[in-house]
């Protein structure tokens, strides 16, 4: 992906031309990228975090809002999963073409994968004894 990048700003900035489906290519990689890596760092507790009442919270407190948390987290990702279905479905439909002629929901498919993965993981984190 890096490789591509590189090259399409080397070849449209020198030779002022570039590969057709070089920026197809980097968005699709982007994207597997995020997915595949928020689904590990779900699995790894290391996902991005923006807690503030759980960070200012005493140990005690914490137990009650750390799964209230991880059960809102798994609700967006399970919306995302739902509502990104239909998007990859309609691209399917219509027979949309991805990079070098690959059906572009074959690419696309990630998106409600990735989230069901993350709903999952955050729903048994959610009801895990201790972290």
């Amino acid at each position: 992906m890096l490789g591509v990048a590189i090259f399409q700003i080397a070849a449209r900035n020198v030779f002022e031309t570039g590969l057709m489906w070089g920026d197809d290519l980097v968005r699709m990689s982007v994207l597997w990228i995020t997915m595949v890596g928020g689904v590990i760092a779900a699995r790894e507790r290391k996902h991005i975090s923006i807690d503030i009442l759980s960070r200012f919270s005493s140990d005690r407190v914490r137990r009650w809002i750390d799964p209230i948390i991880c059960l809102v987290t798994a609700a967006i990702c399970f919306t995302l999963a739902y509502v990104s279905v239909d998007f990859v479905r309609w691209d399917f439909i219509d027979e949309t073409v991805g990079v070098g002629g690959v059906p572009a929901w074959l690419f696309e498919s990630i998106i409600p994968i990735g989230a069901f993965l993350m709903g999952i993981r955050y729903v048994l984190v959610a009801f895990e004894k201790e972290p």
